[in-house]
């Protein structure tokens, strides 16, 4: 199962569930086959209309995505093109990125351009040395989110995630599509 973005796995979904439909059609009208296909479609429609209620709010994107997973019609745009793994920023204000590209290697943008390519960095890193600045990590969530993170990560017992803030968390890169924390998202906690 992907991780990177809610798009894959409902791509992924849709493909699954289109496949699982198609043999569902060629069997018999009867039969333990036939059940097991129709229980495992549901709980792809289930898992698929979570993600579409965790992480899509817009009406419009939601219905695109029901088109494409019951229809086949072309998918929408992206809304999360890639989970970010790194920002900071340096003591003049400039801004660094960083993403990992599809090469595997990460690409450090600052300010909106391009700087460097690497094989990556350290987990541990809460800070970044390029161009000869270095940027301290920051985090871009709004402060009710970060909160909320916070205190659902040392809830015992685990509850609900706060939900209503998965988009703008997982744009930070602060948790995956699964509301697991990410290697930054594990840096924020202990900062």
């Amino acid at each position: 199962m992907s991780n990177k973005v809610p798009e894959d796995e409902l791509r992924r979904l849709a493909s699954e569930y289109r496949h699982i439909q198609g043999e569902h059609r060629r069997e018999g009208e009867s039969g333990s086959w036939r059940r097991r296909q129709k229980a495992q479609l549901s709980e792809i429609e289930t898992r698929f209309k979570r993600i579409l209620d965790h992480w899509f709010r817009d009406e419009t994107t939601g219905t695109q995505w029901r088109e494409h997973f019951y229809h086949a019609v072309p998918e929408p745009g992206p809304l999360y093109a890639v989970a970010r793994l790194y920002r900071g920023r340096s003591e003049s204000g400039a801004v660094v990125d960083v993403f990992e590209a599809q090469s595997g290697e990460w690409e450090y943008i600052v300010d909106g351009a391009v700087a460097e390519r690497r094989k990556g960095m350290k987990s541990t890193e809460a800070s970044v040395h390029l161009g000869g600045q270095t940027f301290q990590e920051a985090f871009d969530a709004p402060g009710a989110a970060l909160e909320a993170l916070r205190t659902h990560v040392r809830q015992q017992p685990p509850g609900e995630p706060p939900w209503e803030w998965a988009p703008e968390l997982f744009a930070d890169g602060l948790i995956d599509i699964h509301f697991s924390l990410t290697e930054r998202g594990q840096r924020f906690i202990q900062s």
